[in-house]
């Protein structure tokens, strides 16, 4: 279920950025090609990302590590 909802999100979220940086490069250049390419260009790496994502997970490839907390003990030269 984790893995669906990411690579939906990767999709998702690839399509609304890109397809925003195109409305907005149309807006400001007059143009009405760039939405459409925003917005393919966005799922296509979407699906890049998905893919390559999951083939890390597939060969054990490690995740960011995480913050571990380390504790320290006085010894007699640290006073």
């Amino acid at each position: 279920m984790d893995q669906g909802m990411r690579a939906l999100s990767y999709l998702i979220s690839g399509v609304l950025l890109y397809g925003a940086l195109g409305w907005v490069g149309d807006h400001f250049l007059h143009t009405n090609f760039l939405l459409p390419i925003g917005i393919v260009l966005g799922a296509g790496l979407g699906v890049y990302l998905t893919i390559k994502r999951l083939q890390a997970q597939e060969l054990g490839a490690p995740q960011a590590p995480r913050a571990t907390r380390t504790t320290t003990t006085k010894t007699e030269g640290d006073r």
